[in-house]
Formats: C-alpha cells, structure tokens, sequence
C-alpha cells in the first residue's frame, strides 16, 4: 500500500505540475516554446513519435513510455528500430532512454506523395540503420527511382519512392512545410509493439480494383482457432499487407501486458464489415438466431427459452448454454454476397449449426449452465486473454458483488487528489481479511520492471464498465469519464470546443482541463448490481 501512495503521489504531483502553474509555458526546450496542452496530446503514454539524437540529424520512430516528468524535461520512450547491444538476436530488446523533450516531435502523419522533384528536401528511410536520413534530390532516374544526396554529406544513393517522404520540421505545434490540404488533427495512436513499417506504391497499367475493407474501417474478425469458433471480434483495419491481407487492431483485447491494445495480420476471408443495427421489437423468440456478447466477443447462439422479459438462455456451436441478459443479445446477421441478410434458418440447419437445440430446450431445469471454452493442444486457453466476470449476491439491504480471480475490474482510492479516479485492474486472489489483491494494469511499479498491486476494499472495486459507443458530441454539463494520467477521471462538460475537443470540470480537484472526443466515455454508474447511464447534470 505504501509503495503505490508513494507511485500516486508522483502521477498527482505531475497532474498539477502540468495544469495548476498557470504562467508555466515553456518546458526547457532550446529551440521552440511548447505549450502544456501540446504535451497532453502528443506526449501521453503510448503516444507514436519520432526522435533525434543530439549533434545528428537521424530520426527515429519510438513510442512514449511515460510523459514528462516535473524536475526534468525528458520523456521516456522505446526506440521501434534501436536494439540493446547484447540482446537475444531471436528476440532483441527494444532500447528504452529518456530524451530531452527538445529532440521528441509527434510521428509525421503519413502522406502519399506522386512524385518528388528536384531540389526537394525528403527523409529517406535507410535499412542500414532503420530510421529516416534528411536528403535533398538531385536526380529523377526510371522505374520510380531518385538520387539523393544526404543533408551534410558527399554520399549519394539511389532510392526507391517508397522510401522516401517531404522533409518537414516540427515549429511551435506545426509541420514545416504544411501539408498542401489542411487536415485535421488525428487522435494519438495506440502502439502495441515495435514495427518496423514500410509502405510501398506499385504502378500498373490495369485500373485498380478498390479494395474491399479500407485503413480506419470498423470490422468484425473471427478467430480460426477451434476453441474461438462462432465469436468475431469488433476490430479496426490499421494496414493493408497485401492481397486479402491486413493488420487490424481489436477493441476489446490487449496485449499480454494490459496497457496496448491488441494487433493481429488477419486473412480477408475472416473479416467482415460491422453489421447495421436491427431495431429492437421488444422481445426474443424461442430458436431466433442471436449474437451474444460475452467474453469481449459476439458469439453466434440460438435462444433456447426465454425466461422473461429481460432474460433468456442461449445455446452456441459449442453446445454450451448461458442464460443471457436481453441488453447483451442482437439478431444475427448473415453477411452474403456483399449484403447483411437477417437469419431465418430452418430447424434442420439449426440443428446443424447447434446441435438439436429441441432435445436442448426441454433438458433445461433453470439451473444456470456456465459457457466453457475449449483448450488448445498444450492445456492453456487460446492465445487471446479473457476475463472472468463477477457474480452478485442481492440481500434484502444491500447488493453484494463478488469477484472472480482473473476478473477485469474498475478500482478507486480515496486518497488526496485522487477522489473521483478509477484504474482499470485485474483481481488476482481473494485475501482472508475481506479484501482483494488486484494487479493494476495501467500503473507500475517505481523501477518499471512490473505491474503494480495492492490489497483493495471490496467497496472500492466494481465491474469493468460495458463499452458505450459515442459517435456523437457529448452535450454541455453532461457527465464523463476522462482519461488522464492513467486512469478514469469523473467530471462534466463545461464546454464543447471546435474540432470535437472539450473542457471538462472537476469537482474533486476542481479543476477544468481540455480534452479530445476520443479520450471522454459516458459516465455510468454502478448500482444495485446494474450500470446505470448518468443524467445530464
């Protein structure tokens, strides 16, 4: 407990380091003045960047490991392309410094340029040692070729147009020389492990087709592996790798260590699009086809029996049977020839799909029937992690939750400066005193090495909350979460800004903060063993 008062009080003193000194404006950086506020977008944790090592003009990708701290103007990072010297060569460790803000700028957008001409100022992307080397071109060769001249140099090299890209600088917020259109800013973006990534522009005389899924397209992806058969995954398309294949990055999975989101090269056999959303008629029928979600996934079920008017059991390709809450079902969804069809399947194909959902619907006793799922070769679960959801006990006076080890929860503390805060945890063991040991997922311990845990008060832990998707403006005074030093902040919209951007006001610390759609969540509330959507204040 003492080790993460100690590991808080750190991450709140940068919290008011950061927005509390209001004529605080520079941040030691010898070329450029850089506002608060930019630190906030473009150096949070996880953020991409680029990187320039003192006395050279060389950049490097990197992904920021911890922001700015208050005594020193440095962010720790890992390099995608620099490895410690005596690392495994089958599995190198990524190099891991701190680096004076002054040398760390946002990753360049990336930009499709047709052709370059000669006398442009580009970055050439060398193998050698696998970060980008200012050039100038000085000659257009054939087969989309160029010779350039390296910045400070007498060395010339013939270059492919795939590697290269315009030389900007990074002044005051902005690129030098802007980019021809105006573009919005985008939200920083989530890196899961060093990737080394090299986009290449192949010319053909034959019209290209237009690819079925695009970059930034919301998809659906199922798994081939037998224990997953029947669940798809909502996903996001990063990269196009080649013909039918892509790299996507889930919603819902992390990486093993909690803190990235998880990124997988998928065939184009096992994405499709997010199916449309069927209005609602009020109630499920016995055998409707539906997905269910469950375990981060919808999965392909059949409704056994309907309990009541908000529940119901469900059978799936696995022969396994849950009772399911009707909020958690939709109708399913067959995507042929390029359409969403909605399913009719006859009892035959039922029973082919499910197995004889019939003899299925007159065994059940009302006995709750846990959804197990199958083990792979070695005994371990499929390679994707999974929580295991909580149970809850209703008593005449109050709801009593219990919590599951390998449960995804939600953990708050009551010390200064950090009322209103919640961090996303799993729970690793039930203590004899009544408390928990939960490991967080977000906060580490002092020297990095480890997540960190402590004992928690059952009244200090909930359910991790449902997703809530919000395409939309949040409305003024509405209630939020915001994402800010490593957790959920509580708070209301105070005013809405231009660009999809906030203020947000914090009772708690009271202070009023700006932030990005993309880092805010509808506010719910955990009630009597329900969520339940906040009001507008």
């Amino acid at each position: 407990m003492k080790q993460l008062q100690q590991n808080k009080s750190h991450r709140i003193t940068q919290y008011h380091y950061y927005y509390h000194v209001n004529n605080l404006t520079s941040v030691g950086a010898s070329d450029s003045t850089l506002s608060l506020e930019m630190f906030h977008s473009h150096f949070h944790k996880g953020a991409s960047v680029e990187v320039t090592k003192p006395n050279t003009t060389v950049i490097y990708p990197a992904t920021v490991l911890r922001p700015p701290s208050k005594h020193k103007n440095l962010v720790y990072l890992q390099y995608l392309t620099l490895f410690l010297p005596h690392s495994n060569s089958t599995s190198p460790q990524p190099l891991r410094e701190y680096v004076s803000v002054s040398n760390v700028r946002p990753k360049l957008p990336l930009q499709l340029n047709s052709w370059f001409k000669v006398g442009d100022s580009v970055d050439v992307f060398s193998d050698s040692i696998h970060a980008w080397c200012p050039a100038t071109v000085v000659d257009i060769l054939e087969n989309s070729n160029y010779t350039v001249s390296f910045l400070g140099s007498t060395q010339y090299a013939v270059v492919d147009h795939c590697c290269l890209r315009i030389h900007r600088k990074w002044v005051h917020g902005n690129w030098v020389p802007p980019f021809p259109q105006l573009q919005k800013e985008q939200p920083p973006e989530m890196v899961t492990k060093p990737e080394n990534c090299r986009f290449r522009i192949k010319y053909s005389r034959r019209p290209i087709k237009e690819l079925k899924f695009k970059k930034g397209s919301a998809v659906e992806v199922r798994d081939i592996d037998e224990g997953y058969k029947g669940a798809w995954f909502v996903a996001t398309i990063v990269d196009l790798l080649g013909k039918d294949r892509f790299l996507v990055e889930f919603r819902d999975l992390t990486t093993d260590d909690g803190i990235h989101l998880l990124k997988e090269e998928t065939d184009a056999q096992c994405i499709r699009p997010c199916p449309p959303e069927v209005p609602f008629e009020g109630s499920y029928k016995q055998y409707q086809e539906v997905d269910a979600w469950y375990n981060d996934a919808w999965w392909e079920g059949v409704v056994l029996q309907v309990l009541n008017s908000s529940e119901c059991y469900v059978s799936f390709i696995h022969n396994d049977v849950l009772k399911f809450e009707i909020s958690k079902l939709r109708p399913h969804q067959d995507w042929l020839d390029g359409k969403w069809v909605i399913s009719s399947k006859n009892s035959s194909e039922l029973a082919m799909k499910f197995g004889d959902v019939m003899s299925k619907a007159k065994s059940l006793s009302g006995n709750k029937l846990i959804l197990k799922f199958r083990l792979s070769g070695d005994g371990e679960i499929a390679k994707k992690p999974r929580y295991v959801t909580s149970t809850t006990k209703n008593t005449r006076s109050q709801f009593v939750q219990h919590f599951c080890k390998g449960a995804k929860v939600e953990v708050r503390s009551d010390e200064e400066g950090y009322q209103g805060a919640w961090y996303t945890a799993v729970v690793v063991d039930f203590l004899q005193n009544g408390k928990y040991l939960v490991e967080y997922l977000t906060l580490k311990t002092d020297d990095l090495n480890e997540q960190l845990k402590e004992e928690a008060d059952a009244s200090d832990i909930r359910p991790y909350p449902p997703d809530i998707n919000h395409p939309h403006h949040f409305a003024l005074r509405e209630k939020v979460d915001a994402w800010y030093n490593e957790g959920w902040w509580v708070g209301q919209v105070s005013s809405i800004l231009r660009g999809f951007k906030y203020r947000v006001y914090f009772w708690h610390t009271k202070d009023e903060l700006e932030f990005e759609h993309c880092h805010l969540r509808p506010h719910q509330e955990w009630i009597d063993g329900r969520w339940v959507l906040a009001s507008l204040g």
